[in-house]
């Protein structure tokens, strides 16, 4: 499977409501690696919890995203978001992650609106820490507009 954006951040950004990174609340959850990107998926309820598509397992908690800046470069035509690498620490065994997913935080999963699914190589979970490596800032960093 490959990276994909969801037609809703697509909306949102030139709808102006995705304030990156002044006002929106991101954040990044993992799925399991029978998890189907699919673009027209809105938000993380119904989109990400039919069929149980979130791992699951002791340890897992949602992570903030930090460490965002917004850069225009120029010299290649394109314009990023970079942030930190979020860490997943101590997930139990028990699951495979196949992919990660940003998306702006709201208290409640049906309005919880899906930025861009993130394919990772399947890494079970082993009692260890999952980060999530983003692409290189000459690549875009986590979300490339170009």
């Amino acid at each position: 499977m490959a990276n994909g954006v969801y037609n809703r951040a697509k909306y949102l950004l030139l709808d102006g409501a995705l304030d990156l990174p002044t006002t929106a609340d991101l954040r990044v959850l993992l799925v399991k690696s029978t998890y189907t990107f699919d673009a027209d998926h809105n938000f993380i309820d119904p989109g990400v919890t039919t069929g149980s598509q979130e791992i699951s397992v002791a340890g897992y908690a949602r992570q903030p995203l930090t460490g965002e800046v917004i850069v225009e470069d120029d010299a290649n035509d394109f314009a990023y978001l970079d942030a930190d690498d979020p860490v997943f620490a101590s997930l139990v065994a028990g699951q495979t992650v196949g992919g990660a997913i940003l998306y702006k935080y709201n208290v409640a999963d049906t309005a919880a609106e899906l930025i861009a699914f993130y394919d990772l190589a399947d890494t079970a979970t082993n009692g260890g820490n999952i980060t999530v490596q983003w692409a290189a800032v000459a690549s875009g960093g986590v979300l490339k507009v170009a």
